[in-house]
């Protein structure tokens, strides 16, 4: 593959490497829920790095939903066609896994969990307008429902996906960039700031947007750098970078926290530089598989199994901890499901993947048509790469 690309050949169309690392960064999440240390150290080790699948999904939302804004931003429809299609994309599994959670604390056991959860960390409410993961940085704590936690990235990207519009809109091309400069500059310093005001509260760089916006920022600024024309990077610079930035990140997670890599997102060193240093390492990442899309040696990225399992990654992440309450709930008839080993691991990998399958082919892939049918105008091609995002 040259090292040049035209902008058109660069970016438009499908990526199936994009939907590729989707689906290897949701096996890392579900490593990190799933794997039992006991098994083996070296895997659970991998797992404890989930927190930067993390940050290449928000890299990748960056790039992506920038680039969806800028090639429509000049159409009178752009609001009501983007905001459209980004909710029937995103709020039918969200509303209906928070339906399925708040119906089950609320009514299981007299509702002693939903009790405690009011108790002990506020109400529910919160994650019903995407504010769950505000709610999160005041309590200092995660929720005890399993299934609410992993809420909190897509509430930092709808965020993010209610307020950029109106920057792409109107600001000019230059002006968008210099923005998103300023925003992966910003972000450090906002964290650093918060850890200087609360020391004791991770959340308040784990989970909140301005804390985060560096990783969202850097994929816009590939996404407006490619509609400016060819880029020419030298061919091994981008993976040999990428592959540093990353092995620092993990490096510096391991040796802030010797003794609780289980709490390695929450470390020092996370808080005040890896999540910038690991988003900058995912940048590097996706940029490389952007320019090397189709080439041989990313053929491990489009292999059937694993477009799929990148296909329905949504409904893993929303749908994997509602998976491990039904192997729990399983594991109470059966010992198998119950104790540490790979039979449990497994039954989860193969749950999560059957819940989300289920969700894919009865809710989202039909409402993906009806979002095509409904909110693209006549003669308006399907904006850039949208299949890849979740």
């Amino acid at each position: 593959m040259p090292s040049s690309l035209s902008s058109e050949r660069g970016f438009r169309g499908h990526i199936a490497e994009l939907d590729g690392l989707r689906a290897y960064g949701s096996m890392i999440v579900l490593l990190n829920h799933f794997w039992p240390k006991s098994l083996s150290i070296a895997i659970w080790h991998l797992g404890q790095m989930g927190w930067i699948a993390m940050d290449s999904f928000f890299v990748l939302s960056g790039f992506l939903i920038t680039g969806i804004l800028i090639d429509s931003r000049n159409k009178p429809d752009y609001y009501r066609t983007y905001y459209r299609r980004r909710a029937l994309r995103i709020f039918p599994l969200y509303y209906v896994v928070l339906a399925l959670l708040i119906f089950q604390i609320r009514f299981r056991h007299g509702g002693v969990e939903y009790k405690y959860l009011i108790a002990h960390w506020g109400s529910p409410a919160w994650f019903l307008f995407y504010l769950g993961n505000i709610k999160t940085a005041i309590a200092n704590s995660w929720t005890h429902v399993l299934g609410f936690s992993p809420l909190w990235s897509l509430q930092i990207e709808e965020q993010f996906y209610l307020l950029f519009p109106f920057a792409v809109r109107w600001l000019r091309l230059e002006n968008l960039r210099r923005l998103l400069l300023a925003a992966v500059c910003i972000s450090p310093i906002v964290r650093v700031l918060f850890y200087l005001w609360h020391p004791g509260n991770p959340f308040l760089q784990y989970v909140l947007l301005p804390s985060r916006f560096d990783g969202l920022a850097l994929g816009g600024l590939i996404a407006i750098r490619y509609r400016m024309g060819p880029w020419k990077i030298p061919k091994i610079a981008l993976p040999v970078v990428g592959v540093a930035l990353l092995g620092i990140a993990c490096a510096g997670s391991v040796l802030s926290t010797p003794t609780r890599l289980d709490e390695a997102w929450s470390s020092p060193f996370n808080r005040l530089a890896g999540y910038s240093i690991s988003s900058a390492g995912c940048a590097c990442l996706i940029l490389w598989l952007i320019q090397n899309r189709g080439a041989a040696y990313t053929a491990w990225l489009r292999l059937a199994p694993v477009q799929y399992v990148g296909k329905i990654s949504y409904g893993i992440y929303l749908l994997h901890l509602i998976a491990l309450g039904t192997i729990n709930g399983l594991g109470k008839h059966f010992s198998f499901l119950a104790a540490p080993g790979l039979p449990r691991f497994f039954a989860l990998i193969f749950l999560s993947i059957g819940y989300a399958s289920v969700s894919w082919y009865l809710l989202e892939r039909p409402l993906l048509r009806l979002k095509d049918r409904v909110s693209r105008p006549r003669g308006v091609p399907e904006p850039v790469a949208e299949a890849t995002l979740a």
